[in-house]
């Protein structure tokens, strides 16, 4: 029997060859096929099985199939299907990078390529271009619209703090993807809520740029001819990204022992006026490090020495000092299984073991206190050298006062921690509970006489100042002031705009949550609660014991801090 002649897919078909034809390309539905069926079917195109079975019946050409008629395309199914292709579709071209090369801007109007806003900036979008081809997949295409990156790419410096170890502002022509990435993520957080809540994608795009720098030939870690100019940006990139993540992403100290070993090997031999700012760079490598290791109790990356002569620095250096200082004793403390300040906001504080004699935990020797001790003689002789003897501005002395509080309160929480972070342990003396409840109280009141605070790091130790000082008022050792400060500390925190969840919720939870459990007297019943306490509480005038000097706390204009 002659099979049916057809003609070019041009000329005209008979009623048989039709026929034949669509028999050829729909010889089965899919439930058919699978079960290995024969497939009968009826007037209303669906298949005698799969009406009395109740399924879609949908058919299937067959691989030699010369064209597909029109039944197969039209049905119920034609939207899910459809769509299903087009979503695999646009995997497909986002994993081979073929997105922009057919108009691909899914989600983005296809004019803005063509807008003369957006000319300008033409080696942003080499460097967009790069992250989109590179960023997972989950990542929407909305965070790519020229618009908002646009936006938050020239709002960067509006929006975040200037750098205390680098207070010029950096500019650059020629971004590089990680740096612009690092960019769009810290302006999302620090934007208005509509932006702050692409900060989670623009997160995940910066992970993922800064893990390609350890894979063997990804674009993103490939070197330009300016290798310098490469290695400068995405170390800032990194500090930058870190800053906003320090406490709630372990990993940032990965991060930064990337940004060290680039620095080592792209750091030029002689720098000049004319070479970035790598001495400045370097500090901020090393202040992260320590606000890192401070929250975790975890040894300090960045050694206390630079080892390029390009990056040495007098030894009066204020970076310099506080960073010796700080590093010497946190590698003191590191590896022995201590509790940390970040446990107690992550909750995984262990039980404290009571000791004879009510004094400290075992895991603490005459050494560590001895080591408390100078560390605390060198912070203070640090605060008069870099104030009482500074020529700087009253922003440069603000800002090294609001250095030595936090750290102050780093080295009186050591022990801290440890005790369960109970202020009436009894592991803890009248003493040591005052030295640390005064600390922690000037601390608190940083918000009200400083606005550039905005690091996590900053955040968490006002904080945990403030946890410290409600169980002050708990133990009847309250100021009438205390309460105030805390709400206006909480209240900034409400204020502060990021991703929900972020650290700015845990904080303010932690804090509601200390709130919420104590009882809160008027500020009468806490000035009789505060001069009724116990004498130990109120030393006398001769405070040789003491770990700091007492008059540190009343420096300048901050001497209403403490009446």
């Amino acid at each position: 029997m002659q099979r049916p002649h057809l003609e070019s897919s041009g000329g005209h078909r008979g009623p048989r060859a039709e026929y034949a034809l669509e028999q050829k390309a729909r010889k089965a539905c899919i439930n058919c096929r699978r079960q290995k069926m024969k497939c009968v079917v009826e007037d209303n195109d669906v298949c005698r099985r799969c009406r009395r079975a109740g399924l879609p019946c949908i058919f299937v050409p067959r691989a030699n199939a010369a064209t597909l008629p029109n039944s197969v395309l039209l049905g119920p199914q034609e939207d899910d299907f459809k769509g299903d292709v087009l979503r695999r579709l646009q995997i497909i071209e986002e994993r081979l990078g073929l997105s922009d090369a057919f108009g691909g801007s899914h989600g983005a109007p296809a004019d803005e390529d063509l807008s003369p806003d957006f000319s300008s900036l033409g080696a942003l979008w080499d460097a967009v271009v790069v992250l989109r081809r590179t960023a997972p997949s989950s990542v929407p295409a909305s965070i790519w619209r020229k618009s908002t990156v646009k936006e938050l790419w020239l709002s960067f410096h509006d929006r975040m703090p200037g750098l205390h170890f680098m207070p010029r502002k950096q500019t650059f022509s020629a971004p590089q993807p990680i740096l612009v990435a690092s960019i769009l993520f810290c302006s999302s957080v620090r934007g208005p809520r509509d932006v702050a809540e692409l900060a989670p994608h623009y997160f995940t795009v910066v992970c993922n740029a800064i893990a390609q720098l350890s894979i063997p030939g990804s674009e993103v870690g490939a070197t330009p001819e300016d290798t310098e100019e490469w290695a400068f940006q995405t170390v800032l990139a990194i500090v930058l990204a870190g800053l906003l993540t320090e406490a709630i992403v372990r990993e940032t100290g990965i991060w930064i022992s990337i940004a060290y070993r680039l620095i080592l090997e792209h750091c030029p031999a002689h720098i000049d006026d004319t070479s970035r700012e790598w001495r400045k760079l370097f500090s901020g490598v090393q202040i992260i490090d320590l606000e890192h290791a401070s929250l975790h109790l975890s040894c300090p990356v960045i050694p206390i020495e630079a080892p390029l002569p390009g990056l040495q620095t007098s030894n009066r250096d204020q970076l310099y000092r506080l960073s010796r200082m700080m590093h010497t004793g946190l590698t003191h403390f590191t590896g022995r299984g201590l509790p940390t300040i970040w446990s107690y906001f992550t909750g995984q504080l262990p039980i404290p073991i009571p000791t004879a004699g009510g004094g400290l935990t075992s895991n603490f020797t005459a050494v560590d206190a001895a080591v408390i001790r100078d560390w605390a003689r060198q912070l203070d002789e640090w605060l008069v050298e870099f104030t009482q003897n500074s020529e700087g501005s009253e922003e440069d002395v603000k800002l090294v006062f609001r250095q030595y509080v936090l750290h102050r309160l780093v080295v009186l929480s050591i022990y801290h921690p440890a005790r369960g972070c109970d202020l009436w342990s009894n592991n803890i003396t009248p003493k040591d509970q005052h030295e640390l409840l005064l600390s922690a109280r000037a601390t608190l009141k940083l918000h009200s006489h400083d606005d550039s605070i905005w690091s996590n790091w900053d955040q968490v130790m006002i904080t945990w100042a403030a946890l410290i000082v409600i169980q002050g008022i708990e133990g009847g050792a309250g100021d009438p002031e205390d309460l105030n400060n805390i709400r206006v500390h909480l209240q900034m925190l409400k204020q502060l705009t990021g991703p929900h969840p972020g650290l700015c919720d845990k904080l303010v939870a932690r804090l509601e949550g200390s709130l919420a459990n104590i009882h809160t007297p008027g500020s009468a019943d806490l000035q009789n609660a505060f001069e009724n306490a116990d004498p130990a509480m109120n030393p006398p005038l001769d405070q040789s014991w003491q770990i700091f000097d007492q008059s540190s706390l009343q420096y300048l204009m901050y001497s209403d801090w403490m009446a």
